[in-house]
């Protein structure tokens, strides 16, 4: 649980540096990484939501 945890921080904290790496470039570029990111992120959540409704995930 704590390996899960971590992992899901670390994913977190490298989005943020991602996308704060991309505004000291060029700001609306920032905004289209982080949508960018957040769709991926919630076709994922999705997914396994699905896959945990019809009893396949875990």
């Amino acid at each position: 649980m704590k390996l899960l945890i971590a992992g899901w921080l670390a994913g977190l904290l490298g989005f943020g540096l991602l996308v704060a790496g991309v505004a000291q470039l060029n700001v609306p570029a920032a905004f289209i990484v982080a949508g960018v990111g957040l769709m991926a992120w919630s076709r994922l959540a999705d997914k396994a939501a699905a896959a945990t409704m019809n009893g396949k995930g875990g």
